[in-house]
């Protein structure tokens, strides 16, 4: 197996980390939120939130050459737990009947105004190694 740490960005920013980083055949992407790069702006409410993310992270993953069915641990954070249907709702269409292993935990805040919801992945891409 590979030792060395590949760092993705899906699109240009000036944040300090990168969008994904490969160790072997190991894919850990950011905790990405429902942030809509053309506009610079989260959508109003949670499920459109909750697409953009979707959109976001297949995006992320694409440029790692894996998809959602290569993922294997989700984490899911909620400014408001009574989101949490509605983001399964999202999700779930998504993720295209894929049901890896998954966390949601209830957040006091997210850092950018606006932002209700952020979702990390983590998957495993055998031919990356």
């Amino acid at each position: 197996m590979k030792n060395d740490v590949r760092l993705v960005d899906s699109h240009t920013h000036d944040r300090p980390f990168s969008h994904a980083s490969i160790v072997g055949p190991w894919i850990f992407t950011k905790g990405t939120a429902g942030y809509n790069p053309e506009t610079g702006q989260f959508p109003l409410y949670i499920r459109d939130q909750t697409s953009q993310c979707m959109k976001n992270l297949a995006n992320i993953l694409k440029e790692c050459d894996a998809t959602f069915a290569d993922v294997v641990k989700v984490n899911v954070y909620l400014v408001n737990v009574d989101d949490y249907d509605a983001v399964n709702e999202v999700y779930l269409k998504a993720m295209n009947g894929h049901k890896p292993a998954r966390c949601c935990v209830g957040v006091a805040a997210l850092p950018s105004k606006n932002e209700n919801m952020k979702i990390e992945m983590i998957a495993y891409k055998k031919e990356l190694a």
